[in-house]
């Protein structure tokens, strides 16, 4: 028990570590729940038994009260979150069971000069559609997550902030227009800090070693984004830009193109800059089957048919991804460096910026630390928003207020269709 607590302070924290315990282990009779948790099994049966009252414990599968030896498991059913992400380039929303399972997803991709309003106009009514196919009254949090550079301009994690180079999405406050719509709270949150807690999350190595620390990086485009976390907490920084490494100088000599600097980690390892590497050789290659309207999607397609002018573009990105990367070790000396979707998912890719570390590292540096791809199939700053939601629940005691509201809601339900 935390000092100072009081008893109702107390009760709360109980019902949640019983909750959260029962949520992440599956199932477990009273005796282990007591054992793990480190509280009296009277404590536990009281629990218990609220949460059967509440109908959503199942003892050997079904609901009914059972002995005392018997598997105890939580049943959630139509209970959800929502993740709302928007970037430079699309919105997606995704609807997800306390399970983590993605139920629905939107995802709608922005036309060329398309008005910013519109687009915010869109995003939520297809919200609002969602919330309504799920229902209002079945969904206990939201989370928005927005694209870096991400700075909060107070200490309210849920305050105003800005999103540089993306002016647009800095003179709407988005947040609150959610709110207004959906009629419910909603947390908001830097894309790659959701991306890097989902993946640790969902990471081996974090489920053989609790105090793993990791770090993703993901490139939508121009931009470098990552998260970083340590311990199961994400590193945040005083005004949320911990992580912001896109920004990192690596090539000093670099030159200043308008308000961007070309000697940035993003500039020179961003999945874009591909594009402008084999740009930069084209007419160098003429039997290559790349022309200047190529995309990045295209040459990652020609690297994998070797292709020489590919292979030089994605192999140049590789080496300055390596360089970045390098300087990474000697600042946050993580355990494990994640790859996002965005980056090829080749031996030979990964292979390459593995290479360029080892030259720049010292070996006893690098020792130990692994350098992979994401193992994570949907969105992860979606699957990111839906843990970040349930923790925040956790960590203020009110994730058992919510679910009660939830099942008082469908008691009410249920009895006006009976009448």
């Amino acid at each position: 028990m935390a000092t100072g607590m009081n008893s109702n302070e107390m009760q709360k924290n109980n019902r949640t570590l019983v909750f959260k315990t029962l949520s992440e282990s599956g199932s477990m009779t009273r005796t282990e729940l007591a054992a793990e948790i480190g509280l009296q099994k009277a404590t536990i049966t009281n629990i218990i038994n609220e949460f059967l009252e509440m109908g959503i414990i199942a003892i050997d599968g079904d609901g009914a009260a059972g002995r005392r030896g018997e598997n105890i498991c939580l049943k959630l059913d139509e209970i959800y979150t929502m993740s709302v992400g928007i970037t430079r380039k699309d919105y997606q929303i995704g609807i997800f069971d306390l399970s983590g399972k993605q139920v629905s997803h939107i995802r709608y991709q922005f036309e060329k000069k398309e008005d910013f309003r519109q687009i915010v106009q869109k995003l939520k009514t297809n919200a609002l559609e969602l919330e309504e196919q799920f229902g209002k009254g079945n969904i206990i949090g939201i989370c928005l997550a927005v694209p870096g550079p991400y700075i909060r301009r107070d200490a309210d994690a849920n305050g105003m902030f800005r999103v540089s180079r993306f002016e647009e999405l800095s003179r709407v406050d988005l947040r609150k227009e959610l709110e207004e719509t959906l009629g419910l709270p909603v947390m908001i949150k830097h894309d790659a800090k959701l991306s890097a807690y989902a993946e640790w999350k969902n990471a081996e190595e974090a489920r053989e070693n609790r105090h793993v620390s990791l770090i993703v990086i993901r490139s939508r485009g121009f931009g470098i984004g990552a998260g970083i976390v340590i311990n199961g907490k994400i590193v945040e920084g005083q005004f949320g830009i911990a992580g912001e490494i896109g920004h990192m100088g690596i090539n000093y000599n670099g030159r200043r193109i308008q308000n961007e600097t070309s000697g940035t980690f993003e500039y020179c390892a961003g999945t874009e800059s591909a594009v402008r590497y084999m740009l930069e050789r084209l007419y160098e290659f003429p039997d290559s089957i790349l022309n200047e309207n190529s995309t990045y999607m295209e040459i990652v397609d020609a690297y994998r048919k070797k292709d020489a002018l590919a292979v030089y573009a994605i192999e140049k990105m590789a080496w300055m991804l390596g360089y970045g990367i390098a300087n990474i070790v000697y600042i946050i000396n993580p355990d494990c460096i994640i790859l996002g979707q965005d980056y090829p998912d080749m031996d030979c890719f990964i292979n390459k910026v593995r290479q360029v570390v080892d030259e720049f590292v010292q070996p006893m540096a690098k020792d130990g630390i692994s350098i992979r791809y994401t193992k994570l199939h949907e969105d992860s700053f979606l699957l990111g928003g839906y843990y970040y939601v349930l923790e925040t629940l956790y960590k203020e005691n009110l994730i058992v207020e919510k679910v009660r509201q939830v099942m008082e809601n469908k008691k009410g339900d249920r009895a006006e269709k009976s009448v």
